[in-house]
């Protein structure tokens, strides 16, 4: 169990608690919300006990946070005599109890005894379940942002792109992106300024309001420079960016709006925030274009919250950007070798292609350059390596549409998919149709697409 109160002498009261003799582990103590959560993804519970009213995150956005993430999490609310009203009405949002400071041993022994007799193996099972999911979506997650580093600075060819979107499970399909910067301008003028814990704590604030309000609202991606704090938002949505004289109004808009719910955070960052926003192009190639012409503008002007957009057409930058052929030595293989080489590449495939596996993944099982193997692969197959991953995972998709009453969300875990939108996309794209409306006239579309 995990206790979060800002109060220091409501917490060490707390902690002295026989909760051994209750069967529960005491994991710790944070003073607010936002402290919890960067504790929480490293250290999941079983059971949590926050106050509502504390700095940075209260516990209803805490217990909305936790919902999402770890929905197996029991929540028990400490409320003050004039919350107890508000606290009663957490139990309709999922909320196990709440308990009236100052609070009883009788009373925490009361709710607290409920509460284990409910967490029984079943749910345990889920518990371990859900942690295995867990630890795939963080493995796409990694991928998301080490292809996205690469997008934004490099110029990669369309087998990467398709390659890199595939394994961080991004779509860029628009025809219309920009990048926009947000850049706190403490850190930019006093590097030092922030102590070690200090920046571990807005980094993991800020990377939870961009995958709220900007990756969760399929507005886009984001990346952040863990060294400088510069917020990286890609723009993939294309009705922001649908004008063509100027820099979109929406986008200034919505620019604006992602700079707000950062300044929320004021207390922790203690900063002004600039943000800049690149021109627009037109292909994921150029994406690279738009970062280097949104940072130069921000280097530029260095003022205190600052809000710059960049013209639309992107400014000629192709000069020595071309990317230099790989000279290295060709291994040479004779025909029939070269096919054995790509039937264990698949055998690989057909293997683990229900969880995160990346190109590098399968070169490094056959001992081979991944560069060699994406040529020798679509040249010996006729498909690149991400066609063939994705007909087996689509095949298999089909499979369990048909056979089974699984929901949308499982099926998507279950080839290898950790975000179900993602799944959805792609599902659609291939046949046409949502993976529901495909199960329809089988009669088994009961549930949501999610």
């Amino acid at each position: 169990m995990l206790i979060v109160d800002d109060e220091e002498e409501i917490r060490r009261g707390l902690e002295v608690h026989d909760w051994e003799a209750l069967g529960i582990r005491l994991s710790g103590c944070c003073d607010n919300g936002l402290t919890a959560c960067q504790r929480l993804y490293g250290e999941p519970v079983d059971i949590l006990l926050t106050d509502i009213r504390m700095p940075f995150m209260d516990g209803f956005e805490l217990t909305n946070w936790i919902m999402q993430r770890f929905p197996f999490t029991k929540i028990v609310l400490l409320s003050g005599y004039n919350d107890f009203q508000y606290a009663r009405q957490g139990i309709r949002y999922g909320v196990s109890d709440y308990l009236l400071k100052p609070v009883s041993g009788a009373d925490i022994d009361e709710a607290f005894g409920k509460i284990i007799k409910e967490l029984d193996a079943k749910r345990l099972i889920e518990i371990r379940t859900a942690a295995l999911e867990r630890k795939a979506k963080l493995s796409a997650h990694f991928l998301r942002q080490r292809f996205m580093q690469r997008l934004l600075f490099q110029r990669l060819t369309p087998d990467e792109i398709e390659e890199g979107c595939s394994e961080g499970e991004m779509v860029l399909e628009s025809g219309r992106y920009a990048v926009w910067m947000l850049r706190i301008d403490r850190k930019a003028e006093l590097p030092g300024y922030y102590t070690d814990r200090e920046w571990d704590l807005i980094l993991f604030a800020l990377g939870n309001i961009l995958t709220e309000i900007w990756d969760g609202t399929r507005q886009g991606y984001h990346w952040i420079d863990t060294n400088t704090g510069r917020c990286w938002l890609l723009c993939a949505n294309g009705e922001l960016l649908e004008e063509s004289d100027s820099m979109p109004a929406k986008a200034a808009d919505k620019a604006a709006l992602v700079a707000e719910n950062v300044k929320r955070f004021q207390g922790l960052i203690m900063s002004t925030v600039s943000y800049g926003l690149g021109p627009v192009v037109r292909d994921p190639s150029q994406i690279y274009l738009s970062c280097l012409a949104v940072a130069d503008a921000m280097n530029v002007n260095a003022g205190k919250g600052i809000a710059l957009v960049e013209p639309m057409t992107v400014p000629g930058r192709e000069e020595g950007c071309d990317r230099t052929a790989d000279n290295g030595s060709r291994l040479q293989i004779k025909e029939a070798a070269a096919i054995g080489l790509i039937e264990e590449a698949k055998r690989f495939i057909d293997a683990n292609f229900e969880r995160s596996i990346s190109l590098q993944d399968v070169a490094e099982h056959i001992h081979c350059n991944p560069n060699y193997l994406s040529s020798l692969f679509r040249k010996t197959t006729g498909k690149n390596y991400i066609h063939y991953l994705t007909d087996r995972r689509m095949e298999q998709a089909i499979k369990l549409l048909r056979t089974t009453a699984y929901k949308i969300y499982e099926i998507s875990e279950s080839v290898g998919y950790s975000t179900p939108a993602y799944f959805v996309d792609l599902f659609r794209k291939r046949y046409g149709q949502t993976p529901n409306e495909f199960r329809s006239p089988l009669g088994n579309a009961g549930e949501g697409e999610h």
